[in-house]
């Protein structure tokens, strides 16, 4: 292949900018250099990380102005760390304001390897700026208040900077916060640091096997989160920053919905189907770095809706956390597993009785 392929180090974070590295291997075709971050020991790669740099490599074949503004991904295979991801694009419309591409992603360490089934597939939009436009007009909205994190969550938030609340754990379950081990042999989460809120004032205690659906549909979970970057910042690049939002929402999505059931001390099998995010606005409101060229902070609101049949619906909000202006919302498919004896034993009304599995 030619080129080094880079696994992280695993002690400390990297930055945003390196960890999407990607080099051009053909017409349409790139390749990553640095391996994925594992949410544990499974050697696995983050789902966020393919979703990410697939819109990353559709961007290298759009036109300058173009920043994406939603992106819809399938997650078909589960990823390897220690291979390359292959991203093939299809360039399946270019217009004057709206482009639209497709990408296949592979890994030669699958059996599917054969070229005929990607482990990753999805389907991106990406526009122009209109201003300047004669059609153009300059409104914008959004349904909720700018002060609406700080009001609605001030009991969680008052007294408290972003980077006051912890890092957020590989997996957001209490029988992984409560294994040294595993803390021990998850690499640092590269790319963007994530910290996240201790709810429990605002969530109180949830009630084991979802049988409380007014419980589910006020509880929240808030994720603050920055770029890191390189010690000398290139010029901004809008759809990589944009790449970073997309990579952060999919971080630890999915263990909310074992929280809100109750489950959140039993080892569920998790696993994301699908992703879809829209952003609102104006490309530049995707920047995360200030006119000082530091980071700034931006912050995920969480929440689920709806969920039967093995499967579950995550749903957030990112929020410039300055600017008190929503950015984007986020729906994922996922598919949620409880093991049985801890479903059974709820049913059987020993609610008490459900234990944490072992690994």
């Amino acid at each position: 292949m030619g080129t080094k392929f880079e696994p992280l180090p695993g002690d400390k974070p990297i930055s945003f900018n390196r960890l999407m590295a990607l080099k051009q291997t053909g017409d349409d075709t790139f390749e990553s250099l640095t391996a994925a971050w594992p949410p544990g020991p499974m050697k696995r790669a983050f789902g966020g990380h393919v979703y990410a740099q697939a819109m990353y490599a559709a961007s290298k074949t759009v036109a300058e102005g173009f920043v994406v503004h939603q992106m819809t991904g399938y997650f078909i295979l589960p990823g390897a760390i220690d291979v390359p991801f292959e991203y093939r694009v299809r360039r399946v419309r270019d217009g004057g304001i709206y482009c639209l591409r497709s990408v296949d992603v592979f890994q030669q360490s699958h059996a599917a390897a054969d070229g005929r089934t990607p482990c990753f597939t999805a389907i991106m939009s990406f526009k122009r700026s209109e201003r300047g436009n004669k059609k153009w007009q300059p409104w914008e909205y959004q349904n909720v208040p700018k002060e609406h994190i700080k009001t609605e969550y001030h009991r969680v938030l008052e007294g408290l900077n972003p980077q006051d609340h912890p890092l957020a754990p590989a997996s957001d379950a209490l029988w992984w916060e409560n294994s040294e081990h595993l803390k021990s042999v998850t690499p640092i989460f590269p790319g963007v640091e994530a910290r996240k809120v201790d709810m429990t004032k605002y969530n109180g205690q949830m009630k084991v096997g979802g049988q409380d659906g007014a419980a589910i549909s006020r509880y929240r979970q808030l994720l603050f989160y920055r770029l890191y970057q390189d010690e000398e910042s290139d010029a901004v690049d809008l759809n990589l920053h944009a790449a970073a939002h997309l990579y952060t929402s999919d971080r630890n999505s999915l263990f909310l919905i074992q929280r809100t059931l109750g489950y959140d001390e039993v080892v569920c099998s998790l696993a994301s189907l699908s992703h879809t995010v829209v952003f609102h606005g104006f490309a530049e409101d995707l920047c995360m770095v200030g006119e000082d060229g530091r980071s700034k902070w931006f912050v995920q609101e969480s929440w689920t809706s709806h969920g039967a049949e093995n499967r579950g619906t995550h749903h957030s909000v990112l929020w410039d956390c300055e600017n008190g202006k929503v950015i984007a919302t986020t729906i994922q498919d996922g598919m949620v597993r409880v093991p049985s004896d801890a479903v059974n034993e709820v049913v059987m009304g020993d609610e008490k009785n459900v234990k944490s599995s072992k690994l």
